[in-house]
């Protein structure tokens, strides 16, 4: 601990103190510069000067009358000069993030005319790239409906997004398949633990960010799918600030639609800001204090009355952050920013199941940046940036247990994970667990423009990530037990009478249908697995403008993951030495923007993007070289399942010398293994063809519709297989029981879970999107997408290899319509400022049923594989991804007043009500079909499946 925080600080002391410190380019201003003739003027300066900040950013155009600069974020006045003509002046310019702006500036000669000075916006269509998403402007983040203030859940407008929920993830998720990069200020802060969520950012401190759903280009990678670039507040050159509180309670809201009763809730959010000059036009400072108090309560849903408990605790959120940006001169610009955020859960939501599976959840981030900009020249930038970016999760069980395995190591909380027939006692099998992640981030990029049959706007760079992931996983150590031989008890609840005290507990009466029992144990190191990755990039863009009307996209990317799949790893048999890194990870990417005219381009583009690894790729074939999960079968004694030892644990040396693939003698254990590497040829990292072809046209002054076909075919994703200890009957296309110790793959094992990255998804979809920017006090976006996603289960292992004769399709090697497939998505926003100060705000959401699986809840053939439990016991086989949700409905509406106050103060009030006609949405369901509760939806506490509910709240700035 004392060493970690020495780096820490010593890497926070060299951020504060190298000049690499600096500015990131958020936006890009360029076009060209004529004279009344439309001959190119070469040698004009142009400058552009951000209204709220007088920040001055300079370039002069080349021989083609060109120029090109980084830019912030924000609104400009761009003014002209050039010995010989009036200074031409354009006001009003605004900048979203991630934009490249074209404004085409004319200048007349002296002395025919006085200077010209015009107000005009920025084009709403980019002709000069074709990467495919949209952005979320200041006005959006600030004035739309937003429950619970996730700036993330914002993410829905963008088009391409294919999620139903609110949440910190900007994409569906898809379980082992993960999708995107968040990166904020240009910082990669994407948490890649495989659990928990990802690092919180105050809705007050976020400026605006940009969504890239498809084709983003060369300067971005590690992620087969989506890019969230969001930028954060900065202060301006008036010292001002913001009170925000927003308020929620049970007394304004409905029934929950599955409870059928209202549910106590009561929340209180309180944020400040204030930024302003610490030099005009030169220094200036932001910061940030959020506070969110809820009151929580959990009411457990499950068949047997006494199991249907209510927790009530308090769960707090902290975010807090500061900024400091400098203009060291018109070419030069440095950024610093500090940001940190804290959660703490006392518990979860209620279920279904067994309430024990409940604990408390505490999460942290922290995230360090300094960035540097840097105009060399008329032709070159260069910009470096350094980074540290930390989340972690600390989780307790809050059941007791003063007979746990571990009780003389100081664990007394928790209690045994147990599985029967339609029912369970579900809690995660690393509690009690810490993760925490540190990325240390350098970064720089060179861009150079130049003329050769064109002009070439050239960036080029690297960059490299450590990676720190030390994780403490009590892995299985309070014991599974799987109770599978017969129908859950019928007296249950007298069984466990307390599900927080599982000292109270009849283990022992449940002997007789319990089948194995698996728990895990350590050595010195306690569970603690430390894991350390090098991930390298390097990149060529160039946007290459053939003529007037065509821009060429031509880009390659590599990326390189070091130990990706734990090949530093040995553990015969199945991590052997010297296995390769997947080290041919080039990316090539092209695509074209041809502007038909001012207002309408084709745009369109093909290109391949690998994915991040999650952590869990290493974390669990490390772990059997400190953790040791011993499995054992019932052996048919009457207090099997409370004492399947018939005495104490084994120690991890006692349990190594205990197991059949040390000592293969009579009574040997047959040791369970999680998620080992997979061999070399299905070790590759998960990657994706993404192709786009479509339009954009403007539609007048304020006004633009675009449409584009999408494919994405994502390969060599990562596909859990829970048990490859498993052979099969080429006669039959079966597997031999597993109980069939002689046909195992591995007869000196038990449960073998492997990570081979064989599964592959193919997605289609038409993305459209109409968009109107505020013009005649209103603005509005629809965006409808019409997609469809399949996928295929891939040929199961047996032991290390694929099975090469065809299975039973319930095991693999079927293609269907996959998990989260969605056939229509529309979303529609506006906002409309009616008059006196009211304004109107609302967000419309509809998503077709979303595709999921279920399962038989039986393990008919008996091998112990939960994801395969799609055959019954009658021999039928459950159809592939066949249950459909029911389709979600949301309409979101704001009324606020603002009245002006003295000078810049001014207040506001609102109302905001979400699900406005309180229509039952659900985003989970029973899927067990041996379940009694089989195809009823579930409760959830995700807020976009929540009954009607009102938040009220204020906003005074200064």
């Amino acid at each position: 601990m004392t060493s970690r925080l020495v780096r820490s600080v010593l890497f926070v002391c060299t951020i504060l103190t190298v000049p690499a410190l600096g500015y990131a380019q958020e936006a890009v201003l360029s076009g060209t510069v004529t004279d009344s003739t439309g001959g190119v003027l070469p040698g004009a300066t142009v400058q552009a000067q951000q209204d709220a900040t007088g920040n001055t950013f300079e370039a002069v155009t080349d021989a083609r009358g060109s120029y090109r600069m980084p830019v912030r974020i924000g609104t400009y006045k761009i003014t002209t000069q050039l010995q010989g003509f009036n200074t031409a002046t354009r006001l009003g310019v605004e900048l979203l993030v991630g934009q490249t702006a074209v404004i085409n500036l004319q200048m007349s000669p002296s002395g025919v005319a006085e200077s010209l000075t015009v107000t005009g916006q920025s084009p709403l269509v980019d002709t000069t790239t074709s990467s495919l998403g949209g952005n979320i402007d200041q006005r959006q983040v600030t004035e739309l409906p937003s429950n619970g203030r996730n700036w993330m859940s914002l993410a829905l407008l963008a088009p391409g997004n294919r999620t139903n929920a609110q949440g910190a993830l900007p994409v569906q998720d898809r379980g082992d398949v993960r999708e995107f990069q968040l990166n904020m200020d240009g910082l990669p802060v994407t948490a890649n633990l495989g659990t928990g969520n990802q690092a919180r950012y105050s809705r007050d401190a976020i400026a605006e960010f940009q969504f890239i759903s498809n084709r983003f280009d060369a300067t971005q990678g590690r992620s087969s799918g989506v890019q969230v670039n969001a930028v954060t507040k900065s202060g301006t050159n008036t010292l001002s600030g913001s009170m925000v509180g927003n308020f929620r309670n049970s007394d304004w809201n409905a029934q929950d639609p599955v409870l059928h009763r209202v549910l106590p809730y009561s929340n209180q959010q309180i944020s400040g800001t204030v930024g302003g000059p610490i030099a005009q036009n030169k220094t200036h400072f932001f910061g940030n204090y959020e506070y969110e108090r809820q009151p929580l309560t959990s009411i457990w849903n499950t068949v047997y009355p006494k199991f249907n408990i209510e927790l009530n605790g308090i769960r707090d959120v902290k975010l807090a952050g500061v900024r400091v940006d400098h203009q060291l001169s018109a070419n030069a610009h440095l950024m610093g920013k500090l940001g940190h955020s804290s959660l703490l859960e006392p518990f979860g939501a209620g279920a279904t199941t067994h309430p024990s599976a409940t604990n408390s959840n505490a999460e942290h981030s922290t995230d360090v940046l300094g960035q540097l900009s840097q105009v060399i020249s008329n032709r070159a930038l260069n910009e470096v940036r350094v980074g540290y970016a930390s989340y972690g999760i600390d989780q307790q069980s809050l059941t007791s247990w003063s007979k746990h395995w571990q009780a003389a190591n100081g664990i007394t909380t928790d209690g045994p994970r147990i599985t029967f027939r339609g029912f369970s006692f579900p809690r995660n099998n690393n509690l009690p667990r810490y993760r925490n992640q540190n990325v240390y981030n350098f970064h720089d990029d060179f861009t150079v423009s130049y003329d050769a049959k064109g002009r070439h706007d050239v960036k080029t760079g690297g960059e490299y990530l450590y990676f720190q992931d030390d994780t403490r996983n009590c892995n299985q150590c309070g014991g599974t037990i799987t109770a599978n031989l017969g129908p859950v008890p019928a007296n249950i609840q007298d069984l466990f009478p307390d599900p927080f005290n599982a000292d109270t507990w009849n283990l022992a009466a449940i002997s007789s249908i319990t089948s194995n029992y698996q728990v895990g144990v350590s050595d010195s190191s306690a569970f603690l697995t430390p894991i350390r990755m090098h991930k390298y990039g390097a990149w060529i863009q160039d946007d290459w403008k053939i003529g007037s009307r065509l821009t060429l996209n031509l880009g390659a990317r590599y990326d390189l993951l070091w130990n990706a799949f734990a090949q530093n790893v040995t553990f015969e048999p199945f991590e052997k030495p010297g296995r390769p890194q997947d080290a041919n990870n080039v990316q090539p990417r092209a695509g074209f923007a041809y502007q038909l005219d001012d207002k309408t381009v084709i745009r369109g583009g093909s290109g391949l993007y690998y994915n991040d690894v999650l952590n869990t790729n290493v974390l669990w074939p490390m772990s059997p070289l400190t953790i040791a999960v011993i499995q054992v079968n019932n052996d048919g004694r009457a207090d099997f399942a409370a004492n399947p030892f018939n005495g104490p644990l084994p120690t991890y040396a006692q349990a190594l010398q205990r197991f059949c693939s040390v000592n293969n003698v009579p009574g040997c254990l047959r040791r369970a293994l999680q998620e080992q590497a997979p061999i070399p040829d299905y070790a590759h990292v998960t990657h994706s063809w993404q192709t786009s072809i479509g339009f954009a046209r403007q539609l007048g002054s304020d006004m633009a519709f675009e449409a584009d076909y999408v494919n994405t075919r994502s390969r060599d994703e990562k596909s859990i297989q829970d048990n490859v200890n498993i052979t099969f009957n080429p006669a039959t296309g079966l597997p031999y029981p597993f109980s069939d110790i002689a046909h195992r793959a591995f007869p000196e094992y038990g449960l073998i879970g492997m990570i081979p990255h064989t599964g592959l998804s193919d997605y289609h979809g038409l993305q459209t999107h109409f968009t109107k920017r505020l013009s005649h006090h209103w603005q509005s976006s629809l965006t409808y997408t019409l997609s469809g996603l399949w996928d295929r289960d891939p040929p199961p292992l047996s032991g290390f290899t694929e099975v090469p004769f065809p299975v039973a399709k319930d095991l693999g090697g079927e293609r269907s319509l996959a998990e989260t497939d969605q056939r229509h998505r529309l979303v529609f926003n506006g906002i409309w400022q009616v008059a006196h100060g009211f304004q109107v705000s609302g967000i419309y959401f509809y998503g077709s049923g979303q595709r999921t699986q279920a399962l038989c809840g039986c393990d008919a053939r008996g091998l112990q594989i939960p994801s395969v439990d799609r055959l019954r016991l009658d021999g039928t086989i459950i159809p592939r991804e066949a249950f459909v949700f029911a389709p979600i409905h949301r309409v979101e509406l704001r009324l606020q007043q603002h009245v002006q106050l003295r000078g810049h103060a001014a207040l506001e009030g609102y109302a905001e009500v979400f699900n406005l006609f309180d229509r039952a949405n659900y985003g989970a369901y029973n899927i067990t079909e041996s379940s009694p509760d089989y195809g009823t939806p579930a409760a959830s506490t995700n807020l976009s499946y929540a009954p009607r509910t009102i938040q009220l709240g204020f906003r005074v700035a200064f």
